[in-house]
């Protein structure tokens, strides 16, 4: 016991450090690795995310686990969270809340019988990118050419306690159109930008606190 006292004494610094990480990245924020595409292009391969976690309510890094809640994500957040078929952490934008109706038709969105509105800002023989209004706010969208959509063409209403996911890269990600519904008490926070990029496809002096959409 002596012994232990003794080791705990000499490392109290290095354990309190330990600690106060361990509860700033469960109560306030936490950071997160992007190793997909999937939501290109708003985030890159390479981005490390930083995600508020006083958006919605405390949750443990590493575990995954949601503590208690506060309040739910609305259109447009981009969130963290576990889906219903795997237990490990994706990030996607949500499209659907509670009582909702989506139909979707390729990269064609109606939600509650409201068509988004979409503009294309670039265009290749390879891809597609453009903007889309969610209701009020605009965010960034990319489709490859000649590549097939996730199962679409059926409306869906979004159970309570269930959030529709997409990701900006609309046809190569898989997400709500592929394995259906995220619980909410399953979101681990809220996407506020990208902390630092170790993408090649940012600019170098452009890499630190990117805001994203």
């Amino acid at each position: 016991m002596n012994k232990v006292k003794s080791v705990v004494k000499g490392y109290k610094s290095f354990l309190l450090v330990i600690f106060l990480m361990l509860f700033f990245r469960t109560a306030y924020a936490d950071w997160s690795h992007v190793p997909t595409s999937s939501m290109e292009p708003t985030i890159l391969p390479g981005d490390v995310i930083w995600i508020d976690k006083t958006s919605f309510g405390p949750s443990l890094p590493y575990f995954n686990k949601r503590l208690f809640t506060w309040d739910q994500p609305e259109r447009g957040d981009i969130i963290t969270f576990i889906p219903p078929h795997e237990d490990v952490l994706y990030v996607k934008r949500v499209m659907g809340v509670p009582g909702d109706s989506l139909y979707i038709e390729d990269n064609t969105i109606y939600i509650n019988n409201h068509r988004l509105e979409q503009s294309v800002t670039h265009s290749t023989d390879d891809i597609i990118l453009g903007t889309e209004t969610l209701f009020e706010a605009e965010h960034a969208f990319k489709v490859i050419k000649g590549r097939s959509f996730p199962p679409s063409g059926r409306r869906v209403v979004v159970p309570d306690g269930k959030l529709f996911v997409m990701g900006d890269y609309r046809n190569n990600s898989v997400d709500s159109r592929a394995w259906g519904f995220v619980d909410e008490n399953r979101v681990m926070g809220k996407v506020s930008s990208v902390a630092v990029s170790f993408s090649g496809e940012r600019e170098r002096l452009a890499r630190l606190a990117i805001p994203i959409q």
